[in-house]
């Protein structure tokens, strides 16, 4: 072992010297490597974080999420389905369940919208978390004649209450009725839940919503379960499969009691980041092919500096150096160049973490710390060691396969001495050339997909309109009419400022939807309810179609007749049109929607808007008249003649004087919405674009390297070809073609795999692609012909160099 480590330590000094004595090649192969490493240890450390770090609750292996699927699409678990799977399973320790809503905060500084959590009691008891102050709920306090008490967040302790230790025990006001305060949670992430400050027992209640409504198949709560010791996945769903008959069976006329409904359990961690995984595994496939091409340019650098140390190896070798020492050596080199590479890509990956997560925000799932951790210290080690063996191995073997004659005789002359390198390296470059040539056609991809979507038209105008979130609280305006009398006053004055050009009212957002519920159309065969088809419904004021600039392509809008005692009409967009009446007049038609016994009328069809994102086409919706479906949590839309954002103090300032006690939240124009829907798509494109761009800046640096080699290698046979009358553009051209057939074989390589790629991972590239084939044929050529002019730029420099070898000078050291 002391030998061993003896001659480590002479290797790793002479690799020092040797480092030390070419201080450019050393400097350029470290920026290479550590911005491949550090691209990966970024990448590394989301991944990690989100698909790798345990999830900090006890035994987290043993924690699984419970939801109900139709089809494709994931619903909640209604209250119903939960009660049936709490009394009668055998799989689960505990089953609990939450939800999310929102409570108006007053008392305690200004009034705010606090986002909430309701939970069942034993919520925090299964996932093993204990408060910091307090105590958390009692099966008491989780029954609807529990008394009303709440837990609070550490950061609502903090910002509210100054973190103060006595905070347990005092009361607050939520929707004006007064709350104990029992506890504070840790500083502990619940992204399965989402974002709350205030948690409450009471999961059975929802704001606005009766709780009769919620017994009748409403969809609204989250499961978490803690499997038994001994019971794995498979037979928990199986048990859950027993549970779904059983619950068919007993509750027919539920909207999920069909047969495509089913509850099933999945691992927590796979709810937490499902809409993530793709997206990040995506970036791990990037960055991983980018450290390739790293580590291919500097094993050209290290082929190119071969040629300088040939003599070195030969008399060494000529002294009695075994081959199998010197290999260790120049790999000991290597490991080095890769270890100092990979502390700098540690603080580069430290950096682009940051800016990754700040480029994702919102798209990461909520909660999750993404920080580095020991895990990726390990990764970034293990990273560098490898890749010190991978860029390292080929020159070595290279090297050390010199012919000892050859090169003490032919020193300084002969051509063909690095004939054998100069195909490695060109080898080299042209797999540079292919794999960076993926790199741009996925980024090339994403790129004309985003072009698309910004075409895109959303059905409305976007411009000059505010939107901000109204939530009444449910004690003050629990009667119908009153919500209806609040918002009609308000959008009277709202409507009435100057610079306001119109007012409406939403439940849901533009780009969004909020509502679903099954209906049958006039015409369809009659079904039971839990067969009808699920569709959007919309509640608004008859001002929304005017304030969205959305046209109404038949019939009439919505009126200030259509009033809670006045028939039932809706308004359906051109999709349920065609969907339900091809060919045919809706205007007048029938629809029961929901558990309505009596029809609504059809008084007329609006035109599409995408209400599912930009990214999807249409849905069919309904509207129905605010008065005709109160909601006491609405969104006020404000259509401005100056811009918009100026508005909202004047907006603020009319809620205030109607109720002071009234928060506003979530203030935001429409063309923000615009840009949220394509943030994600947007971010993608801006961290593949970045990749490729690199990528691209390494194969330019391949390519002069290679060039720039070949002419110091055949300076002589470029001079004899002067001297016998060769023109300097004959010579030019000569280095340029040499250029471009490295690139041509590599584009030509490249393009194979792409295709054979986006033939094999056709659904999934496609899932982030708007509008756009994977293996579309504009990208595809579009990304060669760059590659084409990275190879005339980087070719230019040596061929330049080329033309100007003194024939003479070449002659005489002939």
């Amino acid at each position: 072992m002391s030998s061993f480590l003896s001659a480590l330590g002479q290797d790793l000094r002479f690799g020092a010297r040797m480092l030390r004595k070419n201080p450019g090649f050393a400097l350029a192969a470290i920026a290479i490597l550590a911005l491949g490493i550090g691209a990966n240890t970024a990448i590394f450390t989301i991944t990690s974080a989100l698909l790798l770090r345990p999830l900090p609750y006890q035994e987290p292996q043993q924690l699984v999420a419970v939801d109900t699927h139709t089809g494709d699409v994931t619903n909640g678990v209604t209250l119903v389905r939960y009660e049936l799977l709490r009394d009668h399973n055998h799989s689960f320790q505990q089953v609990a369940v939450y939800t999310n809503d929102n409570f108006n905060l007053t008392g305690h500084g200004e009034p705010v919208q606090v986002p909430i959590a309701r939970v069942s009691a034993n919520f925090f008891a299964l996932l093993g978390v204990r408060p910091q102050l307090g105590r958390t709920f009692t099966e008491e306090e989780g029954r609807p004649e529990g008394r009303p008490v709440v837990m609070i967040s550490d950061g609502l302790w903090h910002t509210r209450f100054g973190a103060d230790r006595n905070v347990v025990g005092q009361t607050i006001n939520l929707d004006s009725a007064p709350y104990e305060i029992i506890g504070v949670l840790p500083a502990v992430d619940f992204p399965f839940v989402g974002q709350a400050e205030v948690w409450s027992p009471r999961y059975f209640e929802y704001t606005l919503m009766p709780a009769a409504r919620l017994r009748m198949g409403v969809g609204y709560l989250g499961g978490v379960g803690r499997l038994r010791p001994g019971t794995n996945l498979a037979s928990a769903n199986a048990e859950l499969e027993v549970l779904n008959q059983q619950y068919r069976r007993e509750n027919p006329a539920a909207p999920d009691a069909s047969g495509e409904a089913m509850m099933t359990a999945t691992p927590l961690r796979e709810g937490v980041v499902a809409g993530a995984r793709a997206g990040v595994l995506w970036l791990g496939a990037f960055v991983g092919v980018l450290l390739l091409i790293a580590c291919l340019n500097v094993a050209g650098l290290l082929l190119a500096r071969a040629l300088a140390r040939r003599k070195e190896i030969a008399v060494r070798t000529a002294l009695g150096a075994r081959r199998a020492v010197l290999l260790r050596q120049l790999l000991t080199e290597s490991l080095l160049l890769a270890l100092i590479a990979g502390t700098l890509g540690l603080g580069l990956g430290m950096f682009l973490t940051r800016w990754f997560v700040a480029l994702g925000a919102g798209h990461l799932p909520p909660g999750v710390p993404i920080t580095m951790d020991a895990r990726v210290l390990f990764f970034s080690l293990a990273v560098s060691l490898l890749t010190g063996l991978a860029f390292g191995i080929i020159p070595a073997l290279q090297l050390t396969r010199t012919e000892l004659n050859s090169i003490l005789r032919d020193e300084g002359r002969g051509v063909s001495a690095g004939h054998g390198r100069i195909q490695v390296k060109n080898l080299l470059v042209a797999g540079q050339v292919a794999l960076s040539l993926l790199l741009l056609i996925g980024a090339g991809l994403l790129v004309r997909s985003f072009g698309r979507l910004l075409l895109i038209d959303p059905g409305f105008d976007a411009h000059n309109v505010i939107t901000m979130n109204v939530s009444l609280p449910t004690v003050k305006f629990a009667d119908a009419q009153k919500q209806i009398a609040f918002f009609d006053e308000l959008l009277r004055r709202v409507s009435a400022q100057p610079g306001v050009r119109s007012a409406a009212i939403s439940a849901a957002l533009p780009l969004a939807w909020k509502r679903i519920t099954p209906m049958l159309p006039e015409g369809q065969p009659e079904v039971p309810l839990p067969q009808r088809p699920f569709i959007v419904i919309e509640t608004i004021s008859p001002q929304w179609f005017h304030t969205m600039s959305v046209p109404i392509k038949g019939g009439r809008g919505l009126t200030e007749a259509d009033t809670a005692e006045a028939p039932k009409v809706t308004v359906v967009n051109e999709t349920f049109a065609r969907r339900f009446w091809p060919n045919q007049n809706p205007v007048g038609k029938k629809i029961l929607i929901g558990r309505q016994t009596a029809p609504t009328e059809v008084v007329g069809v609006a035109a599409d808007i995408r209400n599912h994102g930009l990214a999807l086409d249409p849905q069919p919706q309904l509207y129905l008249p605010f008065p005709q479906l109160p909601w006491g949590n609405m969104n006020l839309i404000v259509r401005t003649a100056t811009e918009p954002r100026s508005m909202a103090p004047a907006v603020r300032a009319q809620i205030a004087a109607l109720d002071p006690d009234q928060p506003v939240m979530n203030i935001r124009t429409v063309d923000e919405l615009m840009e949220g829907s394509r943030a994600e798509p947007r971010y993608m494109m801006l961290v593949f674009g970045f990749f490729s761009a690199t990528a691209l800046l390494l194969v330019t640096f391949g390519i002069y390297g290679v060039l720039a080699y070949s002419v110091a290698q055949r300076r002589q046979e470029l001079g004899i070809r002067l001297a016998l009358g060769a023109k300097r553009s004959d010579i030019q051209s000569l280095v340029v073609r040499q250029g471009l057939t490295l690139a041509m074989a590599g584009i030509g390589a490249g393009l194979v795999l792409a295709v054979i790629l986006s033939m094999a991972f056709r659904a999934a590239v496609s899932s982030r692609l708007y509008k756009v084939s994977a293996s579309d044929l504009t990208t595809f050529a579009l990304a060669s012909l760059v590659f084409v002019a990275i190879a005339l730029a980087a070719s230019y420099l040596p061929a330049r160099r080329a033309t100007k070898v003194d024939p003479t000078e070449a002659l005489r050291g002939s």
